[in-house]
């Protein structure tokens, strides 16, 4: 019978040193979060939904970068080309311009 109280014992005191590693981890946490676990959340929300809000800027702002820039090119060239028709036309009537024959 001292065999099983012994045992008990021994089990009985196993248990309250798990709960007060329990304890001690819970208080932790508890530190760790003063106010909560759901402020804590919302910050991580709010996170997220200002570097999605930044990755959408960014990316429409390449876009518009790439449509202005190809606009802009699109107009250089054809200014060049009509540039080149008139002054070979130019030549072809003999027209002189700025001086040139």
């Amino acid at each position: 019978m001292t065999g099983t109280t012994t045992e008990r014992r021994r089990q009985a005191d196993t248990l309250e040193d798990s709960i007060e590693i329990l304890e001690e981890r819970l208080l932790a946490i508890e530190r760790a979060f003063p106010d909560g676990p759901e402020p804590h959340r919302a910050s991580h929300v709010a996170m997220i939904r200002a570097a999605e809000a930044q990755e959408r800027f960014y990316n429409e702002l390449k876009l518009d970068v790439v449509k202005k820039g190809t606009w802009g090119l699109l107009v250089i060239v054809i200014g060049l080309v009509l540039t080149g028709v008139f002054v070979s036309l130019g030549a072809k009537l003999g027209v002189v311009s700025m001086g040139v024959k």
